[in-house]
């Protein structure tokens, strides 16, 4: 028989990680029970705008095929195993657990899934799913985390799958630098170019394989296709040893999380892609951050660009009013501020006309000239004409920004957050 197992919510903002303790499970069932994962664990990104979750809100999932005898003896690992890695002593840390046994994920369920990618869900609802489905949990602490074990064994990958190689780091290293040869991640990347992705950030050089937490994880290299990632696995060079590596297929880079819909209907702590057409001149505050307002005739919103954002911004400066774009990006209600979509990306579907009014040309010496003041025309300023008649013109301006995508750069893209090379790929 077929048993899906989930876990999530094991690991704090001060470390821990959820991947590492499925990487962990899966060991011990490899030592204890002899047991093999069917395929690869997956690993699914929850809301990203979820107001409790931890760094990444990643949930874990593996499938395994297992006599009925066996059962127990599985889930008493997977219950020891949390208790010794997951951080219980948190009190933001409520760790949960799932087991189904089935070889079809019911619809329903596959359903909750893609709810929890994409807006909020409480636990008493995945609690009932559970229970109506004959779905096992396993509950630590408050279990929120049966939400997202809940989510991840579901998941079927609806928006396309990428994968992702973690390696991890030995106990006695983690919290200190993480000490990777930087050339050998631009090689890696270079060697690897159109299966990998976001190992660094182009314009910076700044890598981003590594994460910036104490957590056990040294490396991660994502992948459009599992088949490269051992070869970038071999080519990346650490000066500290790697405890163990597992590949998981994922939803990252899917956009997966993006709800279409209209600005009068986007809800609070979702992920929104919305159409309309800019209604105001940009404005910039202090620290760089860009605002512009959009509409769709009935409703308002203010988009930010905010400074992490880097040359992204230039894109939303350069948007007038009548613009007409889709913006994609989350809305996390905040007091005393309008409503607001934080922007990951924007589609600029039509540009307007823009047009200065300037005076007239002086028909004489080709000299702009100057206006005399109201109703009494305008005086040449180099050879003196005047005339009455003459009347300010209007010209076309050059736009400096074109039609099409534009992204933030990788190093504040959001996991889930569908590239542009990605959207391009024809294959």
């Amino acid at each position: 028989m077929t048993l899906h197992v989930g876990i999530d919510d094991t690991d704090s903002r001060r470390g821990m990680c959820t991947t590492y303790v499925l990487a962990m499970i899966i060991d011990e069932l490899k030592k204890k029970l002899n047991l093999q994962p069917i395929d690869f664990p997956k690993l699914v990104r929850l809301n990203p705008t979820c107001p409790y979750k931890t760094r990444g809100n990643a949930a874990v999932a593996v499938e395994l095929d297992v006599g009925g005898e066996r059962l127990e003896e599985v889930k008493e690992t997977v219950k020891d195993v949390m208790v010794r890695f997951a951080e219980l002593e948190d009190p933001d840390t409520d760790p949960g657990a799932v087991f189904y046994v089935g070889g079809t994920i019911p619809r329903e369920l596959a359903n909750f899934s893609n709810k929890a990618v994409k807006e909020m869900v409480s636990l008493e609802e995945a609690l009932n799913l559970a229970k109506k489905h004959n779905v096992e949990v396993l509950k630590f602490k408050k279990g929120r985390g049966i939400i997202g074990a809940l989510a991840a064994v579901s998941n079927e990958f609806p928006y396309g799958v990428t994968y992702e190689l973690i390696a991890y780091r030995s106990p006695k290293y983690r919290g200190k630098p993480r000490e990777i040869d930087i050339e050998s991640v631009f090689k890696m990347d270079l060697k690897t170019k159109g299966c990998t992705f976001d190992n660094l950030d182009p314009k910076s050089g700044e890598v981003k394989i590594t994460p910036h937490t104490p957590c056990p994880v040294l490396f991660g290299i994502r992948a459009l296709r599992p088949d490269c990632l051992e070869k970038a696995l071999s080519i990346v060079k650490v000066r500290e040893p790697i405890e163990r590596y597992l590949i998981f297929k994922t939803n990252q880079a899917t956009d997966a999380h993006i709800m279409v819909t209209s600005l009068s209907e986007v809800k609070p702590f979702t992920n929104v892609a919305v159409k309309g057409r800019i209604t105001s001149t940009p404005v910039i505050i202090r620290g760089g951050h860009v605002f512009v307002n959009i509409s769709d005739g009935k409703t308002e919103f203010r988009l930010a660009a905010y400074e992490p954002t880097k040359s992204f911004r230039n894109a939303i400066r350069s948007l007038i009013p009548g613009d007409e774009v889709i913006a994609y990006g989350s809305y996390k209600p905040r007091e005393g501020e309008p409503p607001t979509i934080n922007l990951e990306k924007i589609h600029i579907l039509k540009l307007v006309e823009k047009y200065v009014i300037k005076n007239p040309i002086c028909p004489k010496c080709g000299k702009r000239m100057k206006s005399e003041g109201r109703n009494k025309g305008f005086q040449c300023p180099r050879c003196k004409y005047r005339a009455k008649d003459l009347e300010r013109v209007k010209e076309k301006l050059t736009r400096d920004i074109v039609e099409g995508i534009y992204e933030v750069p990788p190093r504040a893209r959001r996991h889930l957050t569908k590239p542009i090379f990605h959207i391009n790929r024809k294959t």
